[in-house]
């Protein structure tokens, strides 16, 4: 998959880190146990440590049924803050790799677990594959905080790197155990384990994957495939597609792409709930439209930080091209920014350093590192031709307060502009001092 000259292809990687929620929980309680427990939200379970796994308790098992099958079974609360933290350190170094992550993904027991996640996906698409030794660093950095062991399985689309990671059973104790699938290759690295799918070997792949596995769809429908005798990939390719019409109405075609290990969804750009996002589509952008966009994104960030009253003090610009690969450049200041003059000057900046060389299919553009204001101050005299002009606003700020102004105070306290004893003085337009006692 990884070969020299290999066709420019969109590739996804998910990964899942086994054993979350036991980890988390044991880092929540330094003095629990190494016996068999799990975690319950519900009365399900959502994990289950390696102990209790030896035992027969599984994720999705009742409470009942996870003490019949482990009496000894020590049963641990879900906390949902408390994993929702968690799960956003595995978001956040996720998106180390790439603008474009996506948790949780829908269906399997986390449809119960709104809250916290233990997978994501990974938009990793390019010329250039990333090397193992990149997803290496990633999953050393996930594994020792956040679980006891990882898989990272990579293909075409997110349908096929899920279900390649669904149909691989969880480790046993740091050990990999795959079925053994055509179109497969899997690598074990120390605390995790790659699984890819080959290139070229989409459809034989895909033909061997049983029903349950086709994850995007509702489980009645999965249900009703199989009632209808379909237990796999491979036997709904071969079923007509009028056929399925009759069955599944205008989900047919989408049923009878994914039996062929086609899903042309994509992983959507990660909005970090610490950053303001802009992101847009431009299939095609020129330089002019690059930086009419730049102006509307620096619009949009300026207008959301002044709503809550905060400055960024980093700007991070990505880029996505025609051959699913993505540019990314970021800037960070010493003091915070807010003003959208400020801020397109600097968006505009990192475009310059990108050297655009390629066909631009979507921008965007974040502000991170926020911080509250710690002052405010009234701009009264702005050119109205400049980028989010406020002149006309400021104007009638500035007759608010010079309204009445004869009549609220004595002459002598106001002097104009003109006839003060200083410098450019044209430009000071009347100086008040209420101290100062009349003529």
């Amino acid at each position: 998959m990884f070969g020299k000259g290999a066709p420019i292809v969109r590739l996804i990687a998910h990964i899942t880190v086994h054993n979350f929620f036991v980890a988390a929980a044991r880092s929540a309680k330094p003095g629990l146990s190494r016996g068999p427990f799990a975690v319950i939200r519900k009365n399900l379970v959502a994990d289950a440590s390696p102990e209790a796994a030896a035992k027969g308790v599984r994720p999705g098992q009742s409470r009942r049924h996870a003490l019949q099958n482990c009496p000894d079974l020590e049963l641990i609360d879900f906390k949902p803050d408390f994993y929702k933290e968690r799960s956003l350190e595995l978001t956040k170094l996720c998106g180390r790799l790439s603008p474009r992550v996506e948790t949780p993904p829908a269906g399997g027991v986390l449809g119960v677990l709104n809250e916290a996640f233990n997978e994501a996906f990974v938009d990793i698409s390019g010329r250039k594959p990333p090397a193992a030794g990149i997803i290496q660093c990633l999953a050393e950095k996930i594994v020792p905080h956040l679980g006891s062991f990882a898989t990272v399985s990579i293909a075409p689309c997110r349908l096929l790197a899920r279900a390649a990671a669904l149909i691989s059973p969880p480790p046993a104790c740091g050990s990999a155990c795959t079925p053994a699938l055509t179109g497969l290759a899997v690598q074990k690295y120390g605390k995790f384990r790659l699984l890819a799918v080959r290139a070229g070997m989409t459809d034989k792949f895909a033909s061997q994957l049983p029903v349950e596995v086709m994850w995007p769809l509702e489980a009645s429908r999965i249900k009703r495939l199989k009632t209808l005798g379909l237990h796999s990939f491979g036997d709904i390719s071969k079923i007509p597609l009028a056929l399925l019409y009759g069955q599944f109405g205008t989900l047919a075609p989408v049923i009878l792409d994914y039996s062929r290990g086609i899903d042309s969804s994509i992983v959507p750009v990660y909005r970090p709930p610490d950053k303001v996002v802009f992101h847009t589509v431009c299939q095609g952008a020129g330089r002019l439209q690059l930086e009419e966009i730049l102006k509307q994104a620096s619009l949009h960030i300026s207008r959301v930080l002044q709503e809550k009253g905060q400055s960024c003090r980093e700007l991070v610009l990505s880029i996505f091209f025609e051959d699913f690969s993505t540019m990314t450049k970021t800037s960070v200041f010493n003091r915070g920014k807010h003003e959208a003059r400020s801020i397109y000057l600097d968006s505009l900046n990192l475009l310059n350093k990108a050297g655009i060389k390629g066909t631009v299919t979507e921008l965007s553009v974040s502000a991170g590192q926020l911080l509250a204001n710690g002052h405010s101050q009234l701009v009264l005299f702005e050119d109205p031709g400049a980028l989010n002009s406020q002149a006309a606003g400021h104007e009638k700020r500035l007759a608010a307060v010079c309204e009445n102004l004869s009549a609220k105070y004595s002459k002598g306290i106001i002097t104009m502009g003109s006839n003060l004893p200083i410098s450019r003085r044209e430009q000071v337009l009347m100086f008040v001092d209420p101290l100062r006692k009349g003529n």
